[in-house]
């Protein structure tokens, strides 16, 4: 059973989960994979047992606590949404969760012609679960804690085994402690992750940013090659590499689609062997994902500790460059303004509108991982039209009354697609997006030396209904209160900004207030001592910027 799970923790377990034909199928697969679930947990578990413990999610599985990564925590969530809250997350027999398993295994098999896959079982992938937790330097007593083994013993099969080269590393001071007891290699990682960091705060353009951390990241012992591609309309673009080859970064991504649609989407790391060479695709994670970086490292097993210092600063990097994209919008003598008419059939906003013959007009935005959460006044309609307009389609994941007064009903809605999101995504600020029974217009503004040609095309491609009615330069909205804002921009990060737009939006501030601070919490999918401790920060930082500033 070893030789399986060594298989499954090599390679094996992601081409097994490429395998799964449903969302079913892999949440099946991750749960027992990545969560370590025996199928009599899988079939007992409800949504509401996932419980998060600061910026760690748990799950209840009665005698245990399970620990929960951050993208199958995502998944879960994603697929909660056709279940209630108390009914099953996955509500089948045991067998079938083994029979899931196992016919993914069959498919994997026929399609890469290795024949292991149709060997693998809820077992083995619960024995790669535990085998990888021990590789990555997690006490086993830990280990015990959040699997379904009871001993020690159990596990010794799954401990890591010194080979030759590793004892002679070790004996030869290769892998020695430094000064303050940490391995050479992770004190290397923690230091460029911090000097990256400190580079980034002075950077003035996107272009230094990507040459910074490619070339810094290239410069360190254990790594071989860093590139960074950026989300543009036409895809992935190469924005900087170092220690490897423009045209060998662009093989790496058409070969990898997969790989690349995984970190961009779930926002979290993976690794491929590219060669002798171990590549590690970071998102640059933020309001939204701006990319990937990818790193080369000579190290065959990336510790968790590494994968989260290399995604810390992924997030760095995503947060410089958003930085980046809106002092140039506030400080910019001119911008271009694009008005887009949004046909009645592109998405739910005028859908609805035309269904229900209605009005919406956007009061505010919050970008967020799993959409755009959007405050949207309106009038002529009930909340409950729109609460079960809602449920019908996939493209809203939540809907909440906020208020109601005479200039008309607050509603928060989350919209996983939407032309909002879209613009944003493509480094727009919206100015505003008026919906009516016959449709919608929405006016934004990019840079003027923005690629206004690709932003169009993909807002037409995305919404065959739209069309671009208007171009013209302007001076951007912010014109007039623009150093207040670029302090801001500069102090506020990107959790702190969204605490504060949420609360401002939902009418948090009002008094009485529209919204508790635990429902703003559980729109952003935080705990409420977290939005809290979010928003405290903001308005320290808000009060210090205008009392600077007007000092």
């Amino acid at each position: 059973m070893d030789g399986l799970a060594q298989f499954l923790c090599t390679g094996g377990y992601e081409r097994l989960r490429r395998a799964t034909r449903t969302h079913r199928g892999d949440l099946v697969v991750r749960l027992c994979g990545e969560v370590g679930l025996q199928p009599s947990e899988v079939v007992a578990i409800s949504p509401a047992d996932v419980r998060q413990t600061g910026t760690t999610r748990l799950l209840d599985v009665g005698d245990r606590e399970a620990f929960v990564p951050a993208a199958v925590a995502h998944s879960i969530q994603k697929y909660a949404q056709s279940v209630d809250d108390t009914d099953p997350l996955v509500d089948v027999s045991e067998r079938r969760i083994q029979m899931l398993v196992s016919e993914s295994g069959t498919r994997a098999a026929d399609a890469t012609g290795d024949n292991r896959f149709r060997d693998v079982s809820t077992r083995n992938l619960r024995a790669a679960h535990a085998r990888q937790l021990l590789h990555d330097g997690v006490d086993a007593r830990i280990v015990l804690a959040v699997t379904a083994y009871e001993r020690v013993a159990a596990l010794e099969p799954y401990l890591p085994t010194p080979d030759r080269e590793t004892v002679a590393a070790a004996l030869s001071g290769k892998s020695a402690l430094t000064a303050d007891g940490l391995p050479a290699w992770l004190r290397r990682a923690v230091r460029v992750v911090a000097d990256v960091g400190e580079e980034l705060m002075v950077a003035t353009s996107a272009s230094d940013i990507h040459e910074t951390v490619c070339g810094r990241l290239a410069d360190t012992d254990g790594y071989r090659f860093a590139w960074i591609a950026e989300t543009t309309g036409d895809g992935l673009t190469v924005r900087a590499h170092a220690g490897v080859a423009a045209n060998s970064v662009d093989q790496m991504l058409a070969d990898r689609s997969d790989l690349v649609t995984d970190v961009v989407e779930e926002q979290t790391i993976r690794t491929v062997d590219v060669g002798d060479t171990t590549l590690l695709a970071v998102p640059l994670a933020g309001e939204m994902t701006r990319g990937l970086l990818g790193i080369g490292t000579l190290r065959e097993d990336v510790d968790a500790i590494e994968r989260d210092l290399l995604g810390a600063l992924g997030a760095q990097v995503g947060h410089a460059l958003a930085v980046i994209e809106h002092r140039r919008l506030l400080l910019a003598d001119t911008v271009t303004e694009l008005t887009f008419d949004i046909g009645r059939e592109a998405a739910f906003l005028p859908e609805t509108a035309a269904t229900l013959d209605c009005e919406f007009e956007l009061v505010g935005i919050v970008p967020a991982d799993e959409g755009v959460l959007c405050y949207v006044t309106t009038r002529a309609v009930t909340p409950d039209a729109v609460f079960e307009r809602a449920s019908t389609t996939d493209e809203v994941s939540d809907v909440r009354f906020v208020s109601d007064d005479e200039t008309g009903m607050l509603l928060e809605l989350m919209l996983r697609r939407s032309p909002i999101r879209t613009f944003a995504k493509l480094g727009g600020q919206i100015r505003s997006y008026e919906v009516g029974s016959q449709g919608g217009q929405l006016v934004g503004e990019t840079p003027t030396d923005a690629n206004v040609r690709s932003i169009v095309e993909t807002m037409t491609d995305t919404f065959p209904t739209a069309h671009l009615t208007a171009k013209r330069e302007t001076e951007p909205e912010t014109a007039t209160d623009g150093r207040f804002r670029e302090t801001l921009t500069d102090d506020l990060t990107e959790r702190q900004t969204a605490a504060l737009r949420s609360a401002y939006f939902g009418g948090y501030f009002e008094w009485p207030r529209d919204s508790t601070a635990e429902e703003l919490a559980d729109s952003l999918s935080v705990s409420s001592p977290t939005l809290h401790h979010h928003l405290r920060i903001a308005q320290k930082k808000l009060l210090q910027s205008f009392f600077h500033d007007s000092g």
